[in-house]
């Protein structure tokens, strides 16, 4: 017989012989270990042969071992764990009597118990401890208090701290744990300072403008943080970490090591978008955060739409050590809304600050504005406006808000003494509130007012009255329809109020969402002349990385029509 055939011959012979079963394993244990169990076990619902004696006897060992180790880690350090190695291999497990904490000696060394001023701290950090007598003992909760009150600590003072003796005693028998831990928080750090490493084409001194860290302060981490913050969120740098620079302490002095990567100072931005309140739109923009050599910032642009066309240029200098920033500016502004023809220009300076969730803005503007209403005559205004501006956010995520509010406060202010043509003090507030019914459905609720206190609108600027209407305003009419009358124009008028109630439901695991609305508000010269125009409707959301986009279908019920509002852009 040939060898090719006595393979063949030998092939189909074993294909005739009878293959044994494989078999799994069961597990048999109480509900509050099973799960445990059964996910972390090894070779779970893995098939072995039932004459593969070494695969068996294997598993039972891994079985039995790391049996015990997982119900260690839950508590259960005293566990009765059997096998019935039959014909189907079982795991019988009775985990027994849960551990707890009998014991605890919690003990502190270094300058938070041998100086008076810190004992007090030292005893809030003892009643603080996560894991307490009677609770019961698992290894995640154990290491969890250790790192949490390590943290506590080496979060305000003592930068240092460290454990320096942990154990956890386990009697199996009385099932019960004894916990001692030592912790030393080493000398109480105050502020020493900045070592900056990374600057080449800005001075140290740029960083001080930022630095609200003072010399010889108490340590604490969050100053630390909010430093980081401040300095990462300048356009000046790509990357920022500030650390506590523990290798260069000398005594209780710790410098502070910075370590930046400078960004490149200049880039340039080109967009195009659509808004159904100006149409197509094609912007250009410049920015360079090294203007002249000297760390100012300049941010100019030129921004075409189809009912408005704008270019403009500010120049922001570093904040001073107060952390006040100064700016000055310009705009040239043309645009044709509503029947209302409009040329301005505007120059000015500011003065602003951020403390927290509180922005404050002083600003001294110069406007000259030329307007011609279809069916009036041109005319010229001009003002020299003192503004001031206060707004605070308190908002889970700025850019798409889901909990939290937004209270935001101006006024401006002008003479016929100085500069101006009239005598005019223009107020204005927004109220905006947000609440999560659920992960995906947020209810959105808004409050806009505003009175310019004026003898007439006839002097008074159009950037310093009101008019309303339109997408992110009261939806179902046009952009900036509803105000005053001029001619056939749509002009503005002293007197402002809107609300809208916003119902939105994001789609689970998607970028899209649909919203609810209704819209309600005027604009006018006269507070009796103002209506109550109510404007509903549906629409879509999509969340981008600017922020949620909408598409509304809104119905105007005062001017009994349909109008769609949308607001998209993209920029390359």
């Amino acid at each position: 017989m040939s060898a090719l055939k006595l393979f063949v011959a030998t092939v189909m012979c074993l294909a005739c012989l009878p293959v044994q079963a494989a078999e799994n394993y069961r597990l048999q244990a109480p509900d509050e270990v099973y799960a445990l169990l059964h996910t972390y076990l090894p070779d779970a619902g893995q098939p072995i042969a039932a004459d593969d004696e070494i695969a068996r006897l294997g598993l039972v060992r891994r079985l039995r071992e790391q049996t015990r180790d997982l119900l260690a880690t839950e508590g259960y350090f005293s566990p009765q764990v059997s096998l019935d190695t039959g014909d189907v291999l079982t795991l019988n497990v009775v985990p027994g009597p849960r551990t707890k904490v009998s014991s605890l000696e919690l003990n502190f060394a270094g300058d938070l118990v041998t100086q008076e001023v810190f004992k007090a701290e030292a005893e809030s950090f003892r009643a603080d401890w996560a894991l307490k007598v009677g609770e019961v003992f698992r290894d995640r909760d154990w290491a969890q208090a250790k790192e949490r009150l390590l943290q506590q600590v080496a979060a305000r003072h003592f930068a240092g701290a460290r454990i320096v003796e942990s154990q956890a005693d386990i009697d199996p028998e009385r099932a019960e744990a004894h916990l001692r831990l030592t912790l030393d928080s080493g000398p109480a750090y105050r502020f020493g300072e900045l070592n900056v490493e990374g600057l080449h084409d800005y001075s140290p001194e740029l960083l001080e403008r930022y630095n609200l860290l003072q010399r010889g302060g108490d340590y604490s981490l969050e100053s630390l943080q909010t430093l980081q913050a401040a300095l990462q969120t300048t356009p000046y740098f790509s990357y920022v970490e500030v650390s506590a620079d523990l290798a260069q302490a000398k005594g209780n002095v710790l410098p502070i090591k910075v370590l930046v990567q400078e960004a490149k100072p200049k880039r340039f931005t080109v967009g195009v978008g659509y808004s159904s309140n100006t149409g197509a739109k094609f912007d250009l923009g410049l920015r360079d955060a090294n203007l002249l050599g000297r760390a100012w910032l300049l941010n100019s642009g030129l921004r075409l739409e189809t009912k408005q066309q704008s270019a403009f240029a500010d120049i922001f200098l570093p904040p001073d050590t107060g952390g006040w920033r100064n700016s000055v500016g310009g705009i040239a502004e043309a645009s044709y809304i509503s029947g209302l023809r409009l040329r301005r220009q505007t120059v000015g300076v500011a003065r602003s600050i951020q403390l927290g969730d509180i922005n404050t803005r002083f600003g001294l503007s110069l406007q000259g504005e030329t307007t011609q209403a279809d069916g009036a005559e041109r005319s010229h205004k001009q003002a020299l406006a003192l503004d001031w501006q206060w707004t605070r956010r308190k908002l889970d995520n700025p850019l798409d808000p889901h909990r939290g509010n937004s209270v935001s406060l101006r006024l401006s202010a002008a003479s016929r003494y100085l500069l101006s043509d009239t005598d005019f003090v223009r107020t204005w507030s927004r109220l905006a509130y947000w609440y999560p019914f659920s992960s995906q459905d947020v209810l959105g609720l808004r409050l806009e007012g505003g009175y310019t206190v004026a003898k007439s609108r006839t002097n008074v600027p159009q950037d310093f009255l009101f008019r309303t209407g339109g997408a992110q305003s009261v939806r179902g009419y046009n952009y900036l329809s509803l105000g005053a009358h001029e001619g056939s124009a749509v002009v503005g008028g002293r007197y402002m109020g809107t609300s809208s109630v916003e119902y939105t439901h994001w789609l689970s695991a998607s970028p899209w969402g649909v919203a609810g609305f209704v819209d309600v508000g005027d604009a006018g010269d006269q507070l009796n002349a103002l209506r109550a125009h109510v404007g509903s409707g549906l629409g879509g959301r999509w969340r981008s990385p600017a922020g949620p986009l909408a598409l509304d279908l809104a119905y105007g019920w005062q001017e009994r029509r349909w109008r769609i509002h949308l607001s998209v852009a993209l920029v390359f």
